[in-house]
């Protein structure tokens, strides 16, 4: 892959969308156990991909779902997971992913940016199963004051979002 970065990430996005080995070998790139920088600057060009064109990664969601399950690089999770709120719910180890969401909404150690897109995703799972609103209001709740002005946009947004559905 033969890259070179002009300052527009819209450029380098299409870029990937044009080519047709490029794409599979970036999103081969970012799940890899390759160290920094690759998955870092490989899963934000990623999210750059899904912005223009989110369909573009369908056929690698669960490829992303199987690194956000095994990877614990904040960076690399917080892009991916941001990719991943993008795209529809899929029922591929949807416990799973279920699971580490609320992990990562529960665990205060963790980067503002991965609690409000594990938060975000977490709309499209409360909308298919209601019963977890309790489960993430509790969390919610425990996590520590004051809140970032992003987690509290992303918590005052969760709730305008769930706010109709059976508890």
């Amino acid at each position: 892959l033969n890259l070179r970065y002009d300052g527009n990430v819209k450029n380098i996005a299409q870029t990937f969308l044009s080519d047709d080995e490029a794409l599979p070998e970036l999103v081969h790139l970012v799940v890899s156990e390759k160290t920094y920088p690759i998955p870092d600057y490989g899963s934000w060009i990623l999210f750059h991909v899904c912005k223009k064109d989110p369909n573009a990664l369908l056929p690698f969601r669960e490829q992303l779902i199987d690194c956000i399950l095994l990877n614990e690089n904040q960076t690399t999770l917080r892009n991916l997971v941001n990719i991943l709120q993008q795209l529809e719910l899929s029922d591929y180890r949807s416990s799973e992913l279920l699971d580490r969401l609320l992990s990562f909404i529960s665990n205060n150690e963790n980067k503002v940016a991965l609690f409000v897109y594990s938060l975000y995703k977490l709309i499209q799972f409360v909308k298919v199963y209601p019963e977890l609103i309790s489960e993430i209001e509790s969390i919610i709740e425990l996590k520590p004051l004051p809140h970032q002005p992003a987690m509290r946009v992303a918590i005052r947004n969760f709730r305008k979002a769930t706010s109709g559905l059976q508890k």
